[in-house]
């Protein structure tokens, strides 16, 4: 590995003295044209269906495949998540341990505000899911047939329909394209893993003299992931929040604040078991006795019995050497048993996924004025396996610890134990069972299919219309292996010595003594296997019985119809005032399936669900219109407004009427102001409208009565969920100055309020918020008289109860210079100012998620994103090869808004929130490509060697971040290579 390491670096580096790039690759607005025409081409712009000019008033982005080449991207997804608006929410680098139903999957993320916020069409019309969650894969589509990705940055949903919220990112195909193209390309980190193959071909030919035309095109790629933490230092130096153990009573009593961030944190978990506590019980009261800086007199463990684990027979213990700052299951080092960090498991960082894909699209000119097209996609994906750790067990038997009487402690163990103090009936160990392997080890496949047809034409002087129909389908299998059953934890551990006169099955431990289940007692034919936790004694036999393997099934179907119609209406002094009109009818339905053990609550966590039919039909209607008020005159070039309105009705989530308008002034050729506001809708997706829930029954205070007694929280989807609606504000400059010809620029503001949002809420927040706050009280049934009686159960699924609120600015430029030294210098520069973005739990808990990297909101789907973020490219070209820079700067971040550090105001060691450090580092990350024509290749007209270098500084991430680091931000793989070839016949 490393020798093709070596030598794929030093062809690229080879290549980048000799190499070209082609030139301009991302564009702002006036690039953002849509050929559409018939006999006429014709050129609309996303997030309008009226406007033929690039003169939007909605902020578009355009992201070109000049810019994949010239960068040496092989795909939409990343060339999008480069851009300073988008974040990798769902990639192969953010998957980790977490388990979907398209583990593979690239879904886009505008503005931090989740996926399901962000509407993909392809070319103008939706895409069947990917997720019951809502997102599209963005590798559902052959990239060598994306002409360019369009990005409204704003809500769209007058134009649209439901949850364009965030914005549009829209693909648009090149479905005229002539000829025949190939590339294909490899890939490795400089650590030698990383590995990846990518291939892709599409052609395209006339036909019937040319009153037809098809296209059609092919893509497959490879990545085989990287592994556990344990594969880049940055992550092998686990760093970790633990507790201070001194913070005793609201008192630092160290000089410590209450929480430390710390390198080499292990988890308190051996493979054998670590003995962590015990329990004594005298007089029927129980005392737990422990080894923490707050265990003294009465709870202190004996000194005998401090610093122990079993040793792998289990039948007897040796020391374990705890390390500093010990803190429930934390400590910083310690015993090398523990060096594993059981606690972090096997994740890989990157993820194993492969895609492949393919597409037909053919249209045929039925009169000279009448095309009718057809269109045929179908791809595949495949995730995994993702993983979290082996089986942990804090403590081992549950709550209550195992029995001082459980066969399984050996008798000398157990004398051990008990000369320390005769009064202990239970012992707490933390175990890792190693042997039963990496648990929730998942893998999902993804089969997609999409079907459009219609027709369009021109109807009398420019009126145009355009009707289709659109069938997509997703098929979707989730795999994990290696599940724990409920019976191991609520039977299989609880053992004993047989009753005299017991005539079921009775078992041995290692050392020879009689053991059963408990739960045999009443009934011998239950099938109960013991299991033993100490040492390194779990048996084949007990694995099989108890760690199981699930699956989940979903099926995703979208009928969609679309009916447009545009044209000039009439004139004004002005102009021509441009009308659009049109319907839209679409069915979409979800259902699946889980295994036998999982549909039957076998599984002490199950890691999937089921979810009966979910059928929403939406009915819409929309009217747009572009009325000019001035032209051509002093100070005024142009004045126009833009009014959009649309009628939704759905079957399940009620109506609305969202709507849009927008002002654009444009003074002179050099400037262009631009202002909207409209208002949007999200409707909830099938995931969050599951009408399955469970009802588990939990020890809870119950602040009604006082007393904590068992609850019922209700915890999954919501049928009753409504639309969650959204106000969104964008104002803008556009500039294009004649002093320096080859540069345009545009600033705009945002400001989006989404209100109605959906959030489930723990059952004791809920208690809490309902009894000091007098919030959320709908969601709990009480006994008798409200607020007045008991609870009996408390709704914690999904509900309408949060809000959201993201504003900012973004910039965007660009820069070219013809002509220097017989080449073109390009510079574009992309930036986002986040000024806001925070979300309102139910409860009234503001989580600000605005220039935070180091952790989650509470929110689902919403993370942090930074203060702000700069992309750059600097790429010059000649006719035979070029070179080109990319730039990435992310600034200096907060790593828990929840928490005060020493360098935020009011810090004070001795404030719960405070915090050893609360920032995250800055980071820049630079990229090389290039790429150096070639001699003809098979009768090619162009061949192409081309590379690239990312992360050419190899910066890893920052190393205030814990766990597995932030891979939505910051790169995960460091240095890493392409090289590959591209033709054109």
């Amino acid at each position: 590995m490393p020798r093709i390491t070596s030598l794929v670096s030093t062809s690229l580096f080879a290549l980048m003295a000799a190499g070209a790039v082609s030139a301009q690759t991302t564009t702002s607005d006036d690039a953002a044209k849509t050929p559409e025409a018939v006999s006429v081409e014709e050129v609309v712009v996303t997030g309008s269906r009226v406007r033929t000019t690039y003169n939007s008033p909605t902020p578009v982005n355009v992201v070109g495949a000049e810019r994949m080449q010239q960068l040496a991207i092989p795909d939409v997804a990343t060339a999008l998540n480069q851009i300073p608006s988008f974040r990798a929410t769902a990639s192969s680098s953010t998957i980790l341990f977490r388990v979907n139903g398209a583990i593979g999957g690239n879904t886009p993320d505008l503005r931090g505000l989740g996926t399901s916020r962000t509407l993909v069409l392809v070319d103008g019309r939706r895409f069947v899911p990917s997720l019951d969650s809502g997102g599209v894969d963005l590798n559902s589509v052959p990239n060598a047939l994306v002409k360019r990705s369009e990005v409204v940055t704003g809500g769209a949903s007058a134009a649209y329909g439901a949850d364009a919220v965030a914005g549009v990112v829209n693909l648009i195909l090149d479905t005229k394209f002539n000829g025949f193209k190939a590339d294909a390309s490899i890939g490795r980190s400089e650590h030698g893993d990383g590995e990846n193959y990518f291939f892709s071909a599409a052609g395209g030919k006339g036909f019937a003299g040319d009153r037809g035309h098809i296209v059609g095109g092919f893509e497959y790629r490879k990545d085989m992931g990287v592994g556990n933490c344990f594969t880049r230092d940055w992550c092998a130096k686990l760093t970790n929040f633990v507790p201070n153990p001194g913070y005793i009573g609201g008192v630092s009593t160290n000089g410590l604040p209450a929480t430390l961030v710390l390198d080499n944190v292990y988890f308190v978990y051996a493979p054998t078991g670590v003995l962590l506590s015990a329990v004594q019980t005298v007089g029927g009261v129980k005392t737990t006795l422990g080894q923490q800086v707050n265990n003294t007199g009465a709870t202190a463990l004996p000194a005998a019995l401090r610093g122990l684990q079993f040793n792998t027979a289990g039948d007897a213990l040796v020391p374990f050497q705890f390390g500093n700052y010990l803190s429930g299951t934390f400590m910083q080092g310690g015993d090398a048993a523990a060096s594993n960090n059981w606690g972090w498991g096997n994740p890989p960082l990157v993820a194993p996924t492969s895609h492949a894909s393919g597409m037909v699209h053919v249209d045929y000119d039925l009169t000279p004025k009448t095309q009718a097209f057809g269109e045929f996609i179908y791809s595949q994906t495949k995730g995994g396996p993702v993983r979290t750790s082996v089986l942990l067990q804090a403590p081992a038997g549950g709550a209550n610890g195992i029995d001082i009487n459980n066969p399984f402690i050996s008798p000398a163990v157990r004398a051990q134990i008990l000369a320390a103090n005769p009064n202990i009936t239970a012992i707490n160990v933390n175990t890792a069972v190693a042997q039963g392997g990496d648990t929730v080890v998942a893998s999902s496949t993804n089969d997609i299919y999409r079907f459009v047809a219609g027709v369009k034409g021109e109807l009398f002087k420019d009126w145009r219309w355009d009707a289709s129909y659109e069938y997509g389908q997703t098929d979707s299998e989730t795999v994990v292996k290696n599940t724990r059953l409920a019976s191991f934890d609520t039977q299989a551990t609880n053992a004993i010595t047989p009753p005299a006169g017991y005539a079921g099955t009775i078992y041995r431990t290692p050392w020879g003594a009689p053991v059963i289940c408990a739960s045999s007692v009443a009934n011998p034919g239950d099938g109960c296997l013991p299991v033993d936790l100490f040492g390194a004694n779990l048996s084949p036999d007990a694995k099989a019985k108890y760690f199981k393997d699930e699956w989940m099934t979903r099926k995703i179907t979208q009928h969609d119809v679309m009916l447009n119609v545009r044209g000039s209406l009439f004139s004004l002094p002005a102009g021509p005032v441009q009308v659009a009109f049109g319907g839209e009818f679409r069915r979409d339905e979800v259902s699946g399936d889980v295994d036998t053990l999982t549909k039957t609550g076998q599984f002490a966590a199950p890691q999937v669900t089921a979810l009966p039919t979910v059928l929403n039909k939406v009915t819409e209607g929309y009217v747009e219109a572009n009325i000019p008020l001035l032209a051509d005159l002093p100070l005024a070039k142009t004045l126009s407004i833009d009014l959009t309105g649309r009628a939704t009705r759905y079957s399940r989530f009620g109506n609305a009427k969202p709507w849009k308008v927008g002002v654009e002034y444009q003074p002179n050729d050099q400037i262009l102001v631009r202002v909207t506001r409209s208002a949007d809708i999200r409707a909830p997706s099938a995931a969050e409208s599951n009408p399955n829930t469970v009802q588990t029954f939990l020890p809870l205070n119950d602040p009604f009565s006082g007393t904590n007694h068992l609850i019922g929280a209700l915890a999954g989807g919501n049928p009753n969920l409504q639309l969650e609606r959204a106000k969104t504000t964008t104002a803008g400059v556009v500039l294009k100055p004649s002093f320096l010809s080859g540069f345009h620029a545009s600033v705009d503001w945002y400001d989006i309020a989404v209100r109605n949002a959906i959030d489930s809420v723990s059952a004791p927040n809920i208690l809490s918020a309902c009894a000091t706050k007098n919030l959320l009280c709908n969601l709990i049934t009480f006994s008798g008289v409200a607020k007045a009686s008991p609870v009996t159960s408390v709704l914690s699924n999904f509900q309408n109860v949060a809000e959201l609120h993201a504003e900012g600015y973004e910039f965007q430029s660009d820069y070219t210079i013809p002509d220097v030294m017989g080449g073109v210098m390009t510079f574009q520069l992309n930036a986002n100012y986040v000024k806001d973005l925070k979300s309102i739990g139910g409860t009234g808990l503001v989580t600000r998620m605005n220039g935070v990297t180091g952790n989650a909101g509470s929110l689902a789907g919403i993370a942090g994103v930074p203060k702000y973020k700069l992309d750059g490219v600097v790429a010059y070209s000649r006719p035979g090869w070029g070179l080109a820079a990319h730039l990435r700067y992310i600034p200096k971040s907060i790593l828990d808004p929840t928490k005060i550090g020493p360098e935020d105001a009011g810090y004070n060691i001795n404030l719960p929130t405070s915090v050893t450090t609360n920032r995250v580092s800055s980071r820049f990350y630079l990229d090389l490509s290039g790429s150096a024509q070639l001699p003809s290749l098979f009768g090619s007209s162009k061949t192409e060697l081309y590379g690239g270098i990312t992360n050419v500084l190899d910066e890893a991430q920052p190393p205030q971040l814990r766990l597995f680091g932030n891979p939505l931000q910051y790169d995960t793989v460091g240095r890493a290579f392409r090289i590959g070839v591209r033709a054109a016949w």
